[in-house]
């Protein structure tokens, strides 16, 4: 069965960068350190929608999420962290987490980024299947330079990803997102509140699920271990 876009919560904008400090951030090294030594911290602001379980999941190989299939989403091209264009559909065989965020982000997106760490730890050794696509909102600033010395600080099979804005703003709309930019006093620039979806993507380029990022690292390794059972077509 497929469902239709009125059938799901479409992704809204987070709004947690508001709370960013106004005078200047911490290194992201330090911020990185920080996150992946305290994986109960929760991402600041911001109203979602609430996840499709209702109650805390147990470990991953006992409770599961249910699989959907969404008419959001489909193929892509954008610039990779190595200035290479890159299709989604050049991945298809593999399972693919996508994530839209930015460098800059002082709050969720390291957050996020940090939760992928450890779900590819519970799904060792077989999290050499999953590829992590984090989308930037911001390409002005992010570089594909800049994207690969980000994603360097955190352990994961990840691919950043650029373009011009009228690409990023088609391929948000496609996953059923939104972004805006709030002007800061931040040395770091202007903020931007985004979509904080975690899209689940199948081996047949299918999204199957969308994480919201109160979702634990085991709620999400459940889901993909699901897809990690279904052979490459």
């Amino acid at each position: 069965m497929r469902f239709s876009k009125r059938s799901i919560r479409q992704p809204r904008a987070h709004a947690g960068a508001r709370r960013a400090d106004r005078g200047g951030h911490t290194s992201l090294a330090l911020s990185v350190a920080l996150l992946l030594f305290a994986p109960l911290l929760q991402a600041c602001g911001g109203e979602e929608p609430e996840p499709e379980h209702a109650h805390e999941p147990k470990a991953y190989q006992q409770d599961a999420p249910s699989l959907q299939e969404y008419e959001l989403g489909g193929d892509f091209s954008l610039i990779d962290h190595q200035s290479q264009q890159l299709n989604l559909s050049d991945y298809d065989g593999k399972i693919r987490l996508l994530f839209f965020g930015y460098t800059s982000c002082p709050d969720i997106c390291p957050t996020t980024l940090s939760k992928i760490t450890r779900v590819y730890k519970e799904l060792e050794p077989e999290g050499d299947e999953v590829l992590t696509l984090f989308v930037s909102v911001d390409p002005t600033r992010d570089t594909p330079d800049k994207l690969a010395e980000y994603l360097g600080y955190f352990s994961l099979n990840a691919i950043g990803l650029t373009g011009h804005k009228d690409e990023i703003d088609r391929i948000i709309e496609q996953y059923g997102g939104d972004y805006f930019i709030e002007e800061s006093d931040s040395a770091a620039g202007p903020l931007y509140a985004h979509t904080t979806y975690l899209y689940l993507i199948d081996r047949e380029g299918t999204i199957r699920f969308l994480f919201t990022h109160e979702d634990t690292p085991e709620w999400i390794a459940a889901g993909v271990a699901q897809l990690l059972e279904t052979e490459p077509s």
